[in-house]
């Protein structure tokens, strides 16, 4: 803690006031900037008039070295002007002369709550930024060998098809290239999340026909997931207008329409169905795949959960795509629900509030 002010006693007063912290003292602005170049002070608590500088050309001098400097100005009751230009350059918090010593250590617990409460969350901005990159450079690693490998795999099947092995030859061929395609779709997902869960860019909003959007997500997933033995069906009542950002919005639907084919049984049925309420609108996405365990209910929307009905471990993704879909369509004011019963198959709820006319 750092006080600077130019009589002795305000600095005594609040040595005394403040002496569960270090406290240290300056009687002018320039010993004040030796100070905080040389120690590590967590609070600056400056009078504004003083001999060699004002507490504001300090204030402003402080957050040009440290933009996250916290600093408390002591001011007169009517030194209004001087709030506003403490203001204009950043004062975390002002006090009133004469000092009281409640209000003077109310107003200092408040300020280095405050900046605990930043650091948390520049903490986890930075983690949160280190997390992307890593999952970004994973990425791109693992892109270059699966394209070699796949390559490679080409070749040793024209190879097969030439000199006729016998048929297990060709079957574990065919195997190492599911699984390298498997291995592809992993990649490309993680590099997904990556791209809309941790954006570099600021998320833009826009009015977006919700018909559109729920099309789009139920074309591209029937392509991607590959299994023909599943019917799609899709009914869009009257349109609707969301606010959103497009392709947050999107992926997340996504997600939602991923499951459903990828629980569905063999020659099942996934049905999406975009339904118009009065100050909302509903997404409904049906399967008829073997549905959740009660008990496994509770755990859907965590993050690397997966239902797992057979207990292979093998269930395609990371158990991300619920949770981000959830966190999504929340951002919105909107919200997810499941319903499900074993044997027939589950139902996901999607709310979104629409657009007025």
């Amino acid at each position: 803690m750092l006080v600077v002010d130019d009589e002795q006693v305000i600095r005594d007063l609040c040595g005394h006031a403040l002496k569960e912290y270090r406290v240290l003292h300056a009687g002018s602005m320039r010993e004040a900037l030796d100070l905080y170049q040389s120690e590590r002070i967590d609070l600056v608590l400056t009078d504004v008039m003083m001999p060699g500088g004002s507490g504001l050309e300090l204030l402003r001098q402080l957050k040009q070295l440290d933009p996250g400097a916290l600093v408390i100005v002591m001011t007169g009751f009517g030194d209004k002007e001087v709030i506003l230009s403490a203001l204009k350059e950043d004062a975390d918090d002002f006090i009133n002369k004469p000092l009281q010593i409640l209000q003077l250590r109310t107003t200092v617990q408040k300020a280095l709550g405050k900046k605990a409460l930043k650091d948390e969350i520049a903490t986890l901005k930075r983690l949160d930024s280190l997390k992307g990159s890593f999952l970004a450079l994973i990425s791109h690693k693992l892109k270059t060998p699966i394209t070699s490998l796949s390559l490679a795999l080409e070749e040793l099947q024209r190879y097969a098809t030439q000199f006729s092995p016998e048929a297990e030859c060709h079957e574990r061929l065919r195997s190492m290239r599911e699984d390298l395609q498997f291995l592809s779709r992993l990649v490309a997902s993680l590099l997904r999340f990556n791209q809309v869960m941790l954006p570099t860019t600021p998320v833009a909003l826009s009015s977006c026909d919700l018909s559109e959007l729920v099309r789009a997500a139920a074309e591209a997933v029937q392509w991607s997931a590959g299994r023909s033995d599943v019917k799609m069906s899709v009914a869009l009542s009257a349109a609707s207008r969301v606010t959103c950002d497009r392709e947050r919005l999107l992926f997340a639907l996504q997600q939602v329409i991923d499951n459903a084919f990828k629980f569905a049984e063999k020659n099942g049925t996934v049905t999406i169905t975009l339904l118009r309420r009065p100050d909302h609108a509903e997404i409904v996405v049906q399967d008829t795949g073997c549905g959740i365990p009660p008990e496994e209910m509770p755990k859907v929307f965590e993050r690397f959960y997966q239902v797992d009905p057979d207990a292979t471990g093998q269930v395609p993704g990371f158990g991300l795509g619920l949770f981000c879909a959830r966190e999504i369509i929340r951002q919105y004011g909107g919200s997810i629900s499941i319903s499900s019963e074993q044997g027939q198959g589950t139902t996901v709820t999607i709310s979104l509030k629409t657009e007025e006319e």
